[in-house]
């Protein structure tokens, strides 16, 4: 075939091996010449690139080898690091299957782990685990054993200090002056219901008719009973009395934890002013409940928890509301609902989140619902400085 533009003669019929033109195109240039200006042109199609030899070739593979040679080997560019506060934004546009990219080093997360108590914390917590905060109170609350009757108390801080009532680790002295006087008003009504029975007895050895005389027996029975009763009753009394003569808060006052464990009191302080004390026990991170400084942002209606030991019940908890705050003889307290029975005095009152509000000490004798809580601003008062800042 002869090339239409350089009249070279040739095989191929696709393109010129002399001049490179593109016979199909060449054609398609000259028909367009003789077609009118408003007639829309086809676009030429594209040939397949050649492959040039000889120089042109191996200049093409030199300018190739050049920009993959400044691709490896040309520095990376350098990114900015974010802030160490605000997660690392990286594109996903950007060429990280690129070979040579260096990938900036991302930085080093740690995890935050659960943190395991240790201590006497992480002891209760293994026997009794806190799912709430009202339960990690309950941890925190401890029954005080005495030789005059039991409490409840608490742990303010988690190095041993347990805050409870001055009558729950200390026996009145009016109080006690009270129960020795009933002792002998009792040890004297036995001795004369003693001597009314040897009297009683005398007159059965002459009385002969036979119901009289059952009738007597029986009254001399009666009494017999009712003596052995109050006069074992007396010996108890009386051996309690002893007890709490001799009694000392370093020997005889025991700590009793929600697993049962006992501890020794190691100290005692008791206020002069109000029904608090303040003792401690030997112990390594001890739970302990947080206190709310001020008592008196919760108003009427707030939902409170009481937790302690009413009779003997151990570590229960029961609920109320804040039914109003009084004052009495200068002192404040913080009215409840929440019960307030034997065996919880010293114990916590707490909010829905488990943050003391106060120490529960007494109700009104012959009332239901009525009962009283020392706010525990009185415990900064009188014992800040054993526990510093709380």
């Amino acid at each position: 075939m002869e090339c239409p533009k350089c009249g070279h003669a040739q095989a191929g019929e696709q393109e010129c091996e002399r001049c490179g033109v593109i016979f199909s195109r060449l054609q398609k240039k000259e028909q367009d010449k003789d077609l009118p200006d408003d007639v829309e042109r086809e676009p030429l199609a594209v040939a397949p690139t050649k492959t040039w030899p000889g120089l042109g070739g191996w200049l093409f593979a030199m300018v190739v080898g050049l920009l993959a040679g400044w691709y490896v080997f040309a520095p990376p560019q350098q990114q900015t690091v974010p802030d160490a506060g605000q997660p690392a934004v990286f594109s996903q546009e950007s060429g990280s299957e690129e070979r040579g990219a260096r990938q900036p080093a991302l930085p080093q997360t740690t995890m935050a782990q659960p943190q395991i108590a240790e201590g006497l914390a992480g002891k209760l917590a293994a026997a009794f685990p806190a799912g709430n905060p009202l339960e990690h109170a309950r941890n925190a609350t401890v029954f005080i054993k005495t030789p005059w009757g039991s409490g409840s108390g608490f742990f303010v801080t988690p190095n041993g200090y347990i805050i409870t009532n001055r009558h729950v680790v200390e026996f009145d002295a009016a109080q006690l002056k009270e129960f020795k006087g009933k002792a002998d008003k009792l040890a004297n009504d036995l001795e004369r219901d003693r001597r009314n029975r040897e009297v009683l007895q005398k007159q059965l050895a002459g009385i002969r008719d036979p119901g009289v005389r059952r009738q007597v027996e029986e009254e001399l029975q009666r009494r017999q009973e009712a003596y052995e009763k109050y006069s074992a009753m007396h010996k108890e009394i009386v051996g309690q009395l002893q007890r709490i003569e001799r009694s000392s808060w370093s020997s005889d006052i025991t700590v009793v934890l929600i697993d049962g464990s006992e501890l020794p009191v190691q100290s005692l302080k008791m206020s002069d002013r109000t029904d608090l004390a303040l003792l401690s026990v030997d112990c390594y991170n001890a739970p302990f409940i947080q206190a709310i400084t001020d008592s008196r942002r919760f108003g009427q209606g707030q939902k409170v928890y009481s937790i302690g030991s009413p009779m003997g019940l151990r570590h229960t908890v029961t609920g109320g509301i804040i039914s109003g705050y009084r004052e009495h003889k200068g002192r404040k307290f913080i009215q409840t609902d929440a019960p307030i029975n034997p065996g919880n005095s010293g114990g916590p009152l707490i909010d829905e989140q488990g943050g003391l509000i106060g120490i529960n000490t007494m109700v009104l004798r012959d009332a239901q619902g009525i009962g009283f809580a020392v706010p525990f601003e009185e415990v900064k008062t009188e014992f800040g400085q054993y526990l510093g800042a709380l």
